[in-house]
């Protein structure tokens, strides 16, 4: 079991690779990168509910169809020692992959960011 922060890095990273790529300006994206990463820590959200909802969680934590939240069982299954390094590189990653994601907004040059329609790069002046 990896955790809470691995899973929680894997879940942003792969959001924020998502958008960039396939959304580049979308609206309120650091907020979908921090949701993704939550949506990444779901399955282990049998530790904190109780009684029986919390074992029927706990089965669902331990079948490949976690793995829908970002990879999350496959985690799980390479990391069982709980790893900080792992957690740490994966966190660098994120940060690695923030910054980027960053820099290629930022750095767009204006005759791409015209040249797109509206949807993709929305005019300042609006």
């Amino acid at each position: 079991m990896s955790l809470a922060i691995t899973h929680f890095a894997v879940g942003a990273a792969c959001t924020a690779v998502v958008l960039t790529l396939l959304v580049p300006r979308v609206p309120f994206q650091r907020t979908l990168v921090v949701a993704g990463g939550i949506w990444g820590m779901v399955p282990d959200a049998w530790r904190f509910l109780p009684g029986t909802a919390g074992g029927y969680a706990h089965e669902f934590h331990r079948l490949p169809l976690a793995n829908v939240f970002w990879f999350h069982n496959a985690l799980d299954r390479a990391d069982v020692g709980d790893s900080t390094l792992l957690g740490g590189v994966l966190v660098a990653g994120l940060l690695l992959v923030t910054a980027v994601g960053d820099y290629r907004d930022y750095r767009t040059p204006e005759r791409i960011r015209e040249a797109m329609p509206d949807a993709v790069f929305p005019s300042e002046k609006e």
